[in-house]
């Protein structure tokens, strides 16, 4: 057995102090009472016990003694477990190119993944989670923590206003991801989950996820959203209402196709699993127990000792002993 706070045991020096204290001025204010009362001082004392006195200040002084072995916490062995969390990280990015304002996808590709994204968030409590967004350029938004309700408030507001630069380079988005996870080295589990639908104008994105794997151990999980046949951009008003379709540089209509191939490579060099965001497919609740399974592997085991805590007995003395104290008289009960 032995005290998990010893540091407390310095207040014993205290309370030496005070019971010398208090014994140099029982006796001056005695001495006090005879100079002043002469005679009458032992007529007037004869209704005081002062057995019950010093009785009543031995037990205040044990109050305190109980108390501070109670904040030092006497703890003993208890029982052992296998424990295999030690930390994880999630980080979620969002694709807000203007692609994924398609809407081969009710209401539209950007707005359902938000929808997917907040279930799997519900999902993840007890995670560290981070929130960004990206599409020629990728930012944070929310760094690691384990408020689920902040992320989903920063989840709803997102959209594609928040970039005025339009165009996929998920070069730009690993780089931002390497910096995110370099503050995070003591977390052995860490995810990015890239929703997108599948765009990509950099030819640099396969040698920084790779390495990105290998120096950092960084898994990249992929979540894409639309349909092969794809749809045009609608361009919207301030009263959200079709002002009029993207088009090219030619002056044709943009139709946005989703690109699994690209994802389902992503996914492949960071190690992860690649899913495709439906209505009732399931595709969230199967990455999240994906997910769960291989933080299980990940972790090492070790076995933890919570040891037994015997605090609250000595809590339970001091609180007795003070109200004897306090419902303890000190008169005499014959004068």
């Amino acid at each position: 057995m032995s005290f998990e706070s010893a540091d407390y045991f310095y207040f014993f020096f205290l309370l030496a102090g005070l019971v010398l204290l208090a014994l140099f001025r029982y006796r001056k204010r005695r001495a006090q009472i005879e100079k002043y009362l002469g005679k009458q001082a032992g007529f007037l004392r004869s209704s005081i016990s002062e057995s019950k006195r010093v009785f009543k200040l031995v037990l205040s002084f044990l109050v305190l003694v109980f108390l501070i072995l109670s904040l030092a916490r006497l703890q003993g062995e208890g029982e052992k477990r296998e424990v295999y969390e030690r930390g994880s990280a999630l980080l979620i990015m969002l694709d807000i190119s203007h692609s994924m304002l398609a809407e081969d996808v009710q209401p539209n590709r950007l707005t359902f993944v938000k929808q997917e994204l907040s279930r799997l968030i519900d999902l993840s409590a007890g995670d560290q989670i981070a929130l960004g967004f990206f599409a020629n350029s990728a930012f944070l938004i929310s760094p690691f923590t384990p408020d689920v309700s902040a992320i989903q408030s920063y989840l709803k507001d997102i959209s594609t206003d928040y970039l005025s630069r339009q165009g996929t380079d998920f070069s730009n988005l690993f780089k931002l991801v390497s910096r995110t996870f370099e503050r995070q080295k003591e977390l052995q589990f860490k995810v990015v989950v890239i929703a997108s639908d599948g765009e990509d104008h950099s030819p640099k994105t396969k040698e920084l996820v790779q390495s990105l794997l290998k120096e950092q151990d960084i898994r990249v999980f992929t979540l894409s959203v639309g349909t092969e046949e794809g749809k045009v951009i609608p361009i919207r008003d301030f009263r959200n209402q079709v002002r009029e379709y993207k088009k090219d540089s030619r002056g044709e209509l943009v139709i946005s196709r989703f690109n699994p191939e690209f994802l389902k490579k992503l996914s492949k060099w960071g190690a992860g699993a690649y899913y495709h965001l439906d209505y009732g497919n399931g595709a969230v609740e199967k990455l999240r127990e994906d997910l769960n399974l291989l933080k299980k592997q990940s972790f090492d085991k070790y076995t933890e000792t919570r040891k037994k805590e015997y605090y609250q007995w000595f809590l339970i003395l001091a609180v007795l002993l003070a109200l004897e104290e306090i419902f303890l008289n000190d008169r005499k009960k014959r004068v």
